[in-house]
């Protein structure tokens, strides 16, 4: 992979004329071709100095682009949070998304190419890809370790200002023009903050917590501890106890990067007692909790023994008849519990093979 300063200095030797036709010929190293495609991504990104440049980048016509910056269209809702609560949720108009979701691919790359081992979350996994990131990896990273802490970012995308995008934009990392670092801004943020919900925003989140996670790695390598990132959830583990003084270390770290704490969600504990990261068990070896394992075994028992439509309605505690839609929906949701369990105990797991064996078993010759 190349540092942002080797991919910045190759993007502005590449002459104007070249810019939008080099992606197909123009090969950084010998990877292979789907993670070339992310590096292209990367340099095409960081060639735009005009205006007509970022719109055609986005394809988007440049009035319809003003449309989307001057008067941007969102659909505001709110999900529950699991421990109380509501989580504010901004769904950006069809043109809005697909603007988005293009600059998305982009950024992806970027990041891609300079991201920090210790992020997990929000990263593109390209199948040539030797290290996948997920919240198994992020697990990993913390297994039979004595003692562990968990720290969660509090409103983590609503922290992030505009005010902040447009800093990354014109910052080290990208060094746009200060019309084009507003323009991207306008087009990623919404009432001043980076709203979840958006394609853009966790790539984004992502670039401004690089700095976070450099002072991390620095931190836990001088601590002997070890640190991994999934969006908002931070993770440390060590063999030996996390002094107070390393935890107020830490959250000063987090303070002093414009972020505050969610105390409600500090989480210290020794190996005497279970210990997850990111919901996945890591004291011994990586494993999903009990309540999964019951409920996914309960969930294809009664698809097994009795029916789908019996099963649907068990398990969204319905008495009337089900749709169609909330059959397949209990399909999916047993398959993808299934999938999660195979990805954490691994696939020559006994328990993950019997409980594949039996999904297969019921829909073979059916799907």
């Amino acid at each position: 992979m190349n540092t942002h300063t080797e991919i910045l200095a190759l993007a502005k030797k590449l002459k104007p004329e070249l810019r939008r036709n080099f992606a197909s010929s123009y090969y950084i190293e010998d990877e292979p071709k789907e993670l070339r495609r992310y590096q292209h991504a990367a340099l095409i990104l960081h060639t735009v100095e005009t205006v007509p440049e970022l719109t055609r980048l986005v394809k988007t016509e440049f009035s319809a682009f003003e449309e989307l910056i001057n008067n941007p269209q969102y659909h505001r809702y709110q999900i529950p949070k699991k421990k109380g609560g509501f989580r504010d949720i901004y769904a950006p108009s069809q043109a809005l998304k697909r603007a988005q979701k293009i600059l998305n691919y982009h950024l992806q790359g970027y990041y891609l190419c300079i991201k920090p081992d210790v992020a997990h979350g929000f990263v593109v996994n390209p199948i040539s890809y030797e290290k996948p990131c997920n919240i198994v990896s992020n697990a990993k990273v913390h297994i039979n370790k004595k003692h562990l802490l968990n720290i969660d970012i509090k409103d983590f995308f609503p922290t992030i200002t505009a005010k902040r995008v447009f800093e990354l934009f014109r910052g080290e990392y990208f060094d746009f023009t200060g019309k084009i670092a507003a323009l991207i801004t306008l087009l990623c943020t919404y009432e001043g903050i980076l709203p979840a919900g958006s394609p853009v925003s966790p790539v984004i989140s992502n670039f401004i917590c690089l700095d976070l996670d450099k002072q991390f790695v620095q931190f836990c390598d001088e601590n002997q501890l070890n640190y991994s990132r999934y969006a908002d959830d931070l993770s440390f583990s060590s063999d030996t106890k996390i002094s107070i003084e390393q935890i107020t270390a830490i959250k000063n770290i987090i303070q002093s990067n414009g972020f505050a704490v969610n105390e409600k969600k500090v989480y210290v504990c020794s190996s005497a007692s279970r210990q997850t990261v990111t919901g996945i068990t890591v004291n011994q070896k990586l494993n999903v909790n009990r309540q999964l394992l019951k409920k996914t075994r309960a969930m294809l028992h009664d698809l097994k023994t009795k029916s789908l439509e019996t099963a649907t309605q068990k398990h969204f505690n319905i008495t009337t008849a089900t749709t169609e839609k909330q059959r397949q929906i209990f399909i999916r949701r047993l398959a993808g519990y299934i999938n999660f369990i195979g990805q954490v105990r691994g696939k020559d797991d006994a328990i993950y093979r019997r409980m594949k064996m039996g999904f297969d078993g019921v829909f073979e010759g059916d799907l």
